[in-house]
């Protein structure tokens, strides 16, 4: 399973060529790691990538639904075609999607947010602000998050 940990910012070129950091390309699964998928982030204008993995058991997911209700199709629809897979170069660069760095406000830079089982790239000031935003919330709320011990309970 995929641990995508820390941030680094990079340069982004005048092509949308970008380097994936090392870290994040080790962490893709066995016969993942040439190529991750990504699509617009849901709660921000920032760029959701993963591993085809992670798409598959989220399509699962949509099973969920009754196969012709409107949920089905509005999640599918919003998700399953704005999905794009990107193949890392010789040199672990991806080249962004216009229509994904325009979501994101990235120009010059990116900004590469490890978050578990994803991680999200985002014009490097909107994730200062962001972070801090989620720092606060996080302090605010820390008495909610608890721990599983190894046996299945809560270890707070």
């Amino acid at each position: 399973m995929p641990l995508f940990m820390s941030k680094y910012t990079n340069k982004v070129d005048q092509k949308g060529r970008v380097s994936v950091p090392a870290q994040f390309r080790a962490a893709l699964p066995a016969g993942f790691q040439r190529s991750i998928a990504m699509y617009q982030a849901v709660n921000h204008n920032a760029i959701e990538c993963c591993d085809l993995l992670h798409i598959e058991k989220f399509n699962e997911g949509l099973s969920g639904f009754d196969p012709l209700s409107d949920e089905h199709d509005e999640f599918s629809l919003v998700f399953m075609s704005g999905i794009v897979e990107l193949s890392f170069d010789g040199n672990g660069r991806i080249i962004l999607p216009q229509e994904l760095m325009t979501f994101a406000g990235i120009t010059d830079y990116a900004t590469f947010a490890g978050k578990g089982k994803t991680f999200q790239i985002w014009e490097p000031e909107a994730f200062e602000r962001e972070l801090e935003n989620a720092r606060r919330k996080v302090k605010e709320k820390r008495s909610l998050l608890r721990f599983r011990d190894g046996n299945g309970g809560n270890n707070g």
